[in-house]
């Protein structure tokens, strides 16, 4: 039994010496592999120097050439907090500060190596001491575009723009994990739009609103004197443009929707998805702003809706018509809501909701076409075109800030051509 204890114990300690030893190496392979880069960039925090609250300080210890050096962040943070494996805080946003004084640092050495500047510890000094700063356009991409991406946010951006700045965000990272200003060039966006096409499957609108985030954050760069060229200035690149949406309904088929209104029940969802819709189609409104829309927006005197527009901030006046007045009385809760700040749909339904049930209601009434929320501001704008409304009273019914935005509406329009067709008198004499 004695025998069969020492055996293990000797087991045992081989074992354990064995193990150190191992982790020692691997330590000292690493700094060796360390000292045989020209310089190498870490982070710490210093556990001899214990501070009053606590804390122990953050620095940064880099090798230049097998010399090193340790330079406080001006950071510091509790032991139990910091990352031992990663080498960084736990938690943003500290985590995300002292990752950028990295990375910042790295892009210097970087670049004074690429184009055979000093490399020493003097450059780190100079670094730290405001010397030697890195030129703006060396500086990260990611870095500018999420200042940009927020100064918008702070602006007032809707939700939805800012949702696309983030996922343009999210695309880059995957396709270029680390991206410098200066790396931004035509063959870049080239190669990025290749991998948005090939290998993420994106249409040419999806692919279009990506370029024109990343065209926004260069153009800014530009105004803020930064040395980079615009890979979208020239001809050079093909801007892919999304596909005119040819959907909308015609006067008999929103009828025909308009008619199904007896088979819901009161205030079900499925009767406020329809009434939600129809307002959409008589109004121009868009679905984010049917959801916004209160009674103190509705000048029932005038028979004006009157609000500032959740997409673009712009003000809006729409004519209150017939049918777009019975959908409001519907909601008025006997008029008593009318001059209140109530919500015009209280408890809505959700526009996903919404554009479930119009696929079924597209179904009920025969029609053979793919009806969502945007059919409705489509559906709007097409039929002022038909009706002969002219085209500057259009652009300020839908809200439009630029007669462009109006004109794509024009463009699509194939029965107009053909209705002009019909009735235009012009050039034919009466002999013809």
């Amino acid at each position: 039994m004695i025998f069969d204890f020492f055996f293990f114990a000797i087991k045992f300690w081989r074992y354990f010496f064995n193990r150190r030893n191992f982790t020692n190496l691997a330590h000292e392979l690493r700094i060796k592999q360390d000292y045989m880069k020209p310089f190498s960039v870490n982070l710490c925090i210093r556990r001899d120097k214990l501070l009053k609250n606590g804390n122990y300080p953050i620095y940064i210890w880099v090798r230049v050439m097998g010399e090193e050096i340790r330079v406080p962040t001006g950071y510091d943070i509790e032991e139990s907090l910091w990352d031992n494996r990663a080498k960084l805080p736990k938690k943003n946003p500290l985590r995300t500060v002292i990752g950028n004084i990295k990375s910042d640092l790295e892009t210097l050495l970087l670049t004074e190596q690429g184009m055979g500047g000093e490399l020493s510890l003097n450059t780190v000094r100079d670094y730290f001491g405001g010397k030697k700063k890195i030129k703006p356009e060396n500086g990260s991409f990611y870095d500018y575009y999420l200042e940009f991406v927020e100064d918008k946010k702070k602006a007032g951006k809707d939700d939805d723009t800012i949702r696309i700045y983030n996922n343009t965000y999210a695309m880059l990272k995957e396709f270029a994990p680390k991206l410098r200003i200066c790396d931004v060039n035509l063959k870049f966006i080239e190669k990025f739009d290749a991998f948005l096409r090939n290998e993420k499957n994106n249409q040419d609108g999806g692919r279009e609103n990506k370029h024109k985030n990343i065209r926004a954050v260069i153009l800014d760069m530009i105004r803020h004197d930064i040395n980079i060229k615009n890979p979208y200035a020239s001809d050079k690149f093909k801007m892919p443009k999304a596909k005119i949406r040819e959907t909308y309904l015609e006067l008999n088929e929103l009828v025909a929707m308009r008619n199904l209104l007896p088979q819901f029940e009161a205030f079900s969802p499925r009767r406020m998805s329809m009434q939600m819709f129809l307002l959409a189609c008589y109004t121009g409104l868009r679905i984010s702003d049917i959801l916004d829309l209160k009674w103190s927006h509705i000048d029932w005197e005038n028979q004006r809706i009157n609000k500032k527009q959740v997409k673009t901030k712009d003000s809006v006046t729409i004519i209150i018509e017939p049918w777009a007045k019975a959908i409001l009385l519907e909601f008025s809760n006997s008029k008593k809501n009318i001059g209140t700040d109530k919500p015009v749909f209280e408890n809505p339904v959700t526009s996903n909701t919404v554009n479930l049930h119009l696929k079924e209601f597209a179904k009920m009434a025969g029609i053979k076409k793919t009806i969502s929320c945007h059919v409705a501001r489509h559906t709007f704008v097409t039929l002022q075109i038909l009706a002969g409304t002219d085209v500057l009273t259009i652009k300020a019914l839908a809200g439009h800030s630029k007669i462009t935005s109006t004109m794509v509406y024009f463009n699509d329009s194939k029965k107009l051509v053909d209705d002009h067709a019909k009735k235009s008198q012009l050039f034919k004499s009466k002999n013809d």
